[in-house]
């Protein structure tokens, strides 16, 4: 969808979100009943970098600077439809409409699932549903769920997986006044990614599980996900074999070392999170913090953590936070000079793209001023501490924000659910 429509549709959401109640409910008999629901962003966003664009994740073509659309990056609408069927069963289709590179009914349905509830404890789905890796990974699309205008970058930029076609199984039970939920899950993926070539990561089988602790205002979650990539993108696999010829030829002896860590298909990656949150009145606060491991040569392994808190007064809550992302050794490297400089560039480019080093300080506000509409401010001052990658940024410029240099990010956003 163009960025110039998008606005718009997100526009009429607004107007059905002011003047109706959220949620609608037809009962079609005694036990079964459609509930139709929606949510949306309008949001605006921009920033003094006019050469490099700070993605909300690095699945987006487009992110934020002085020169990108300000509507793009935050702006969305979606509808979702839940059919009770009766109190075992239901089934839930949800899809939503924002600015990516690809657009297509696959790319904009999220959910579409069957579930069953043999009984209080057991939940059991089926087809196409949310990826739960993270305290708000299966809410990022609904601004309205949390306090800032999008979910830190720093921890949750560099996961733009949403959803997979499987199945989930979860057992929750309660100790006192303490509630435990289980839940594992597995299936595949096939995610648009943008890249040079664009192309659908063919990722299978992917699996995982998670434990939420709930006490009071308290939620924790302790999270686990694997996934195994079955294809190569095509621009590293003519890469490859450009340098294998290179080597064959005996004009590069470090080919071997050098193709090797171009590799995608077979390759396996893990993520590790646990997360605390507190939603009590007047207080909100939430921490986070992960490990992704990847089982490539190019990418290296990071850790990212995030930490927000906020205090309400009145409808009005002002918030503070923090996030950061850093890896956990050095970025990788050409271990000898090509003969080709062409052929130079196009080796470190992946090494380059794939490094993330930086941090972010939020300060912002939510004026929750109706009863299904919310208005939120956001001022990012970002930090990228490496000069020699490009990580959530995209640039067309050959220069990149230099190490010790500032962003300053500027975000509005209304949110609302219908």
């Amino acid at each position: 969808m163009k960025t110039n429509t998008l606005p718009r549709v997100a526009a009429v959401g607004l107007l059905f979100a002011a003047g109706i109640r959220a949620e609608w409910n037809i009962d079609l008999s005694d036990e079964s009943r459609l509930r139709i629901s929606g949510f949306g962003t309008l949001g605006l966003a921009t920033s003094d970098q006019s050469q490099a664009e700070l993605t909300r994740d690095i699945a987006d073509r487009e992110g934020i600077s002085s020169n990108s659309s300000p509507l793009s990056a935050d702006s969305r609408l979606g509808l979702q439809i839940d059919a009770i069927i009766n109190p075992r069963w239901s089934a839930t289709v949800q899809a939503v409409l924002k600015d990516r590179p690809s657009q297509s009914i696959e790319e904009s349905l999220q959910w579409a699932f069957i579930s069953y509830r043999p009984d209080s404890h057991w939940q059991l789905r089926v087809g196409r549903v949310g990826l739960d890796m993270g305290l708000v990974s299966d809410q990022r699309n609904i601004g309205y769920s949390y306090l800032w205008v999008r979910p830190p970058i720093e921890f949750y930029g560099r996961l733009p997986l949403f959803h997979f076609n499987g199945g989930d199984a979860s057992y929750n039970f309660d100790v006192e006044n303490l509630n435990i939920s289980v839940k594992a899950f597995a299936g595949e993926a096939s995610p648009y990614y943008p890249a040079r070539p664009d192309y659908n990561i063919n990722i299978a089988p992917l699996w995982g599980g998670n434990v939420n602790l709930r006490w009071q205002d308290w939620h924790a979650q302790m999270s686990y996900v694997g996934t195994e990539l079955h294809s190569d993108h095509p621009g590293l696999t003519e890469l490859r074999h450009a340098i294998d010829q290179l080597g064959a030829a005996g004009f590069y002896p470090d080919a071997n070392n050098l193709s090797g860590r171009y590799i995608l298909r077979g390759t396996q990656n893990h993520f590790l999170s646990a997360g605390l949150g507190y939603e009590g009145d007047p207080w909100r606060a939430q921490l986070e913090f992960g490990h992704l491991f990847h089982g490539n040569g190019f990418v290296t392994d990071l850790y990212m953590i995030y930490a927000t808190v906020g205090y309400r007064l009145g409808s009005v809550t002002p918030f503070i936070g923090y996030s950061s992302l850093w890896p956990s050794e050095k970025r990788p490297q050409v271990p000898s000079p090509l003969p080709d400089p062409r052929l130079q560039a196009a080796a470190e480019t992946p090494f380059l793209e794939a490094y993330s080093n930086q941090e972010t300080l939020s300060l912002g506000g939510r004026w929750d001023f109706y009863n299904n509409l919310a208005l939120k401010l956001q001022y990012d001052l970002v930090h990228v501490r490496n000069h020699n990658g490009i990580g959530l940024w995209h640039t067309q410029a050959a220069g990149l924000p230099a190490p010790a240099e500032f962003s300053n990010l500027f975000s509005a956003t209304l949110d609302f659910v219908f």
